[in-house]
């Protein structure tokens, strides 16, 4: 496990990061769709906040302790659902689950990754929530739905912005897929990344679990994203809200709203 005391900002991360991960997964994470322009808009959307400092007031037993979707949470933060993220690290999804339950913050289990809901699970105390992709194949979301459910989840994040996938510039140069190309630049790549090599050959963790064995049709990591590339539902809707919500039986978060009156709809 690495010291993170040395590393003192989130830039000194990302360059650990960008030295430690081949180049087409740092890219996969540290990138976006097209120009990238919402990419950027959302880290200067951020920069801009400032925080009000008041002074001459008592700091004592201060906290930021409040509650999440009625859960109580350390601060009002939340780990996002991020795809692939045991291809970042050897078992990315459950080290970050248990950093998250660690610190008393949400974690949220993406549909698309590495490590299965079982997974995290197992090797987790807390409960964790967990993303759902709609998908054509309604009776494997629904069992999706169920194993969430199985694994005590508490919250389900639906996405609503994904039947159509954007173009991602970086992953098309780097010839991101799956499963990666044996090309000598791959090869080069993670002879120069011994500790990410090393970690992916000590887990059995390196295909999409939410899915393999679970998909008749992915038989192997090919054609299992074959069938997740045809599998993305353009028929989403409001009304797949309601089945999905009494399917699960708990507090669903919309994700993905980006217009005030998609806003207004959802409520």
């Amino acid at each position: 496990m690495a010291n993170l005391d040395k590393y003192l900002t989130i830039e000194d991360l990302m360059k650990a990061a960008r030295r430690r991960v081949p180049k087409m997964f740092f890219d996969y994470a540290d990138s976006g769709a097209w120009t990238e322009s919402t990419y950027r808009e959302n880290s200067s959307d951020f920069e801009k906040i400032k925080l009000r400092q008041r002074v001459a007031v008592n700091l004592e037993n201060r906290n930021l302790a409040t509650t999440m979707m009625g859960q109580p949470v350390s601060m009002p933060v939340a780990i996002a659902p991020v795809g692939s993220t045991g291809m970042q690290s050897a078992d990315g999804e459950i080290k970050a689950a248990r950093a998250a339950e660690k610190f008393g913050i949400p974690f949220t289990l993406s549909t698309m990754a590495i490590c299965s809901i079982e997974d995290v699970a197992e090797n987790t105390t807390k409960p964790f929530w967990f993303q759902l992709y709609v998908m054509r194949d309604k009776p494997f979301i629904e069992r999706l739905i169920d194993r969430a459910k199985a694994a005590k989840c508490p919250v389900l994040v639906l996405t609503m912005d994904l039947q159509i996938l954007g173009q991602r510039h970086k992953d098309i140069r780097n010839g991101l897929r799956a499963p990666p190309p044996i090309t000598p630049r791959f090869l080069f790549e993670i002879a120069t990344k011994p500790a990410w090599t090393f970690g992916m050959l000590g887990t059995k963790r390196r295909t999409f679990r939410n899915i393999a064995g679970h998909v008749t049709e992915a038989v192997n990591l090919a054609s299992l994203s074959k069938w997740t590339a045809t599998q993305f539902d353009l028929t989403l809707n409001w009304k797949d809200i309601a089945w999905i919500k009494k399917r699960f039986g708990g507090p669903v978060v919309v994700k993905g709203i980006l217009d005030a009156e998609d806003a207004r709809l959802a409520v």
